[in-house]
């Protein structure tokens, strides 16, 4: 039987797993909150607002609520398929709290920059899960994932910066990253209830900060990990723990 690489890839991508945490310790993943899944209420719309984050278009084949992207250059597709072997298993096993032998397999993935796992570390280190808690390496991941364009990190990126979970409150940088959020939403409730987030958050700036905010979140651009060639890495790194 063909092994399934990286399924909550995939997942991730129909909003059917967790992608924001909530400010409590959680021995699992909690379900997603309003406005970061994947599809909008049926026949329900948001209205337009002036400053609303820009709705983007996805090009053929892309969806850009996906957290892994594959990246092109000079016409070679890199791709992290041979990489992935065996994480079907790790995420089983993370699903029913078997942390000490799951994480270590996406840490290794994280370390060289697969978006996927950034993100599942930044849920990792923000529950304490098989490693001390530790908002400030949780958000690190949170971001690099971000950075990638990795739909599912927006709003935990956005939510730490919120609430100085790991940092300084930063208004600032939590209305860019709730804007970016709503840009990769269809109008509908969904985008409607991140721009209300943003909205929230907007009430504790000044309109010069807003506006800053706006301007570094429509110029954001995801700059994409390059997967590395198998033959890059140590011979044992596909090795299970």
């Amino acid at each position: 039987m063909k092994s399934r690489f990286f399924p909550f890839s995939a997942l991730i991508a129909l909003g059917m797993l967790p992608t924001m945490p909530a400010f409590a310790q959680q021995a699992t993943p909690l379900p997603p909150p309003p406005g970061m899944n994947a599809a909008p209420s049926p026949g329900e719309e948001a209205p337009a607002a002036a400053d609303a984050a820009p709705q983007q278009i996805a090009a053929p084949g892309d969806d850009l609520r996906a957290c892994k992207h594959t990246k092109v250059i000079d016409g070679i597709p890199y791709t992290w398929d041979k990489l992935e072997k065996g994480t079907d298993r790790a995420w089983q096993a993370y699903m029913n709290g078997q942390y000490a032998g799951s994480v270590p397999v996406f840490a290794k993935l994280a370390n060289i920059g697969h978006p996927v796992a950034e993100w599942l570390m930044g849920n990792v280190y923000f529950f304490g899960q098989g490693v001390p808690l530790d908002y400030v390496t949780s958000l690190s991941w949170f971001e690099k994932a971000a950075m990638q364009g990795c739909f599912a990190a927006y709003a935990p990126t956005a939510q730490m910066y919120e609430a100085g979970k790991g940092t300084m409150v930063d208004p600032g940088k939590a209305y860019m990253w709730y804007n970016i959020a709503a840009g990769h939403l269809p109008q509908g409730k969904e985008r409607k209830d991140m721009i209300d987030r943003r909205e929230k958050v907007a009430a504790l700036m000044t309109p010069a900060q807003v506006e800053a905010a706006q301007k570094r979140s429509l110029q954001f651009k995801a700059v994409i990990v390059t997967p590395p060639d198998l033959s890059e890495l140590p011979e044992d790194f596909l090795k299970q723990p």
